[in-house]
């Protein structure tokens, strides 16, 4: 089982989710989950393969998702605007509840999860906590949160979430045409955890593009897998 403490060794790459696979997905994890419940039980369920040397059953994983919190606290805005007003929700489950679990059930734990910062309260709470905590390197509590990035023998598996289903990829144009493909930046490997992002892609057809920062291991494990959930980025499949 891939740790920060055991595999600092990270791996950036470009993925293309069909929406026939984002469907699937959503069907195996009982329909009335959204389609980034459905998209998280599937990865928090390949993380549980990535197996090692030790008893991994009894090893956490945990799952964490980044919220955006500003059009929870005021519905006049643009839902167009992500701003600085984010937190993250986590979740956390063992090998053994991963392997047993169905995606339906892994889709509930992470719907559960993502609810308990998807509210107003938590967003007003989150920024008191900042008023009295605030000063220099101490807002990045995340990573301690989470558990990632300390190195200790304590130190378990964690892969980020993070959603662009509001960026208009498809409706930008730069005055020569509109672009084929958007992606995210991201410093997520310096932390120490697994990051994945996702955003409608441009070719309007339901389809997803996929950034990801990940363990050798859990590339492995996705690109290998005969669903062919997550493919490759290649110039055919943006038709360049």
């Amino acid at each position: 089982m891939p740790t920060t403490a055991h595999s600092r060794r990270m791996l950036k790459r470009l993925y293309h989710v069909d929406a026939s696979s984002i469907n699937k997905l959503q069907v195996l994890s009982g329909g009335s989950r959204t389609k980034i419940e459905a998209f998280s039980a599937y990865l928090w369920k390949v993380m549980a393969t990535l197996g090692g040397g030790r008893d991994d059953d009894k090893i956490s994983c945990k799952m964490g998702w980044t919220v955006d919190g500003r059009r929870r606290m005021d519905d006049l805005l643009s839902e167009d605007y992500i701003g600085n007003v984010l937190s993250h929700a986590f979740g956390e489950l063992t090998v053994e509840e991963l392997k047993g679990g169905d995606m339906s059930q892994i889709a509930t734990h992470a719907h559960t999860a993502i609810s308990a910062a998807t509210n107003a309260d938590h967003f007003f709470d989150l920024i008191d906590w900042i008023e009295l905590h605030r000063g220099p390197g101490r807002l990045m509590f995340s990573k301690l949160v989470l558990g990632g990035g300390r190195g200790d023998a304590d130190d378990v598996p964690v892969l980020m979430v993070s959603s662009g289903r509001r960026f208009p990829v498809a409706q930008l144009d730069f005055g020569f045409g509109g672009p084929v493909l958007g992606t995210v930046c991201t410093t997520a490997e310096k932390i120490g955890v697994g990051y994945v992002s996702q955003r409608e892609s441009a070719l309007g057809d339901g389809s997803w593009t996929v950034s990801a920062v990940l363990w050798p291991e859990m590339v492995a494990a996705l690109e290998s897998d005969p669903e062919r959930v997550f493919r490759p980025m290649t110039a055919d499949i943006i038709h360049l």
